[in-house]
């Protein structure tokens, strides 16, 4: 742990103001992109769970280990926040409505690449249970055997998710770029 670190987490522990808008202002947005990859991007759900990240965060700052960085405590905080939401709301258990590709127009002038904020449309277009799957897998690095924990999943069905929504974003990049992609 940092000096900085440490000054911080001193400071919220005894609760204040400006340790504790310090740790918002610094950490604030790595917490605001998980929720926004695990809920979608600017959904009420993501910026209601924004907060009650970081009041628990705030709250239990206390309980923080200095075995890790700060903010791999708040990023692992995070995305088990977003788990435990979405476990509540049981979208682990909607079945696929996909009916295929979403159709998107291929842009009058195709580019490349995409920008982060494209990217991460096209990402939110997926359903919850295969986003979560892709999350976890591709962003995290969770292997395939703790996504089966998370999710309480067989390993197929896990397997099948994060294959389905390789699938699905490649067919909708590629149809958002216009032409053909290899990757995924």
């Amino acid at each position: 742990m940092t000096k900085e670190e440490k000054e911080i987490v001193n400071g919220c522990k005894r609760g204040d103001g400006t340790c504790q808008k310090i740790l918002y202002q610094e950490y604030g947005p790595t917490i605001k992109a998980v929720c926004y990859r695990y809920l979608g991007y600017q959904t009420e759900e993501a910026k209601d769970l924004f907060h009650d990240i970081v009041v628990t965060i705030l709250t239990n700052i206390g309980s923080y280990q200095t075995i890790s960085s700060l903010g791999s405590w708040i990023y692992r905080v995070s995305v088990n926040k977003c788990i435990d939401y979405l476990r509540s709301q049981r979208l682990r258990r909607m079945e696929s409505t996909d009916e295929g590709p979403a159709e998107y127009p291929a842009l009058e002038h195709p580019h490349d690449t995409l920008t982060m904020e494209q990217l991460v449309e096209i990402i939110n277009t997926l359903p919850a249970n295969q986003r979560m799957a892709f999350n976890l897998y591709e962003v995290d690095g969770y292997s395939e055997q703790e996504i089966v924990k998370i999710m309480d999943m067989t390993p197929t069905n896990v397997r099948t998710l994060i294959s389905r929504a390789k699938k699905s974003l490649r067919d909708r990049i590629t149809a958002y770029l216009g032409k053909e992609i290899d990757i995924l």
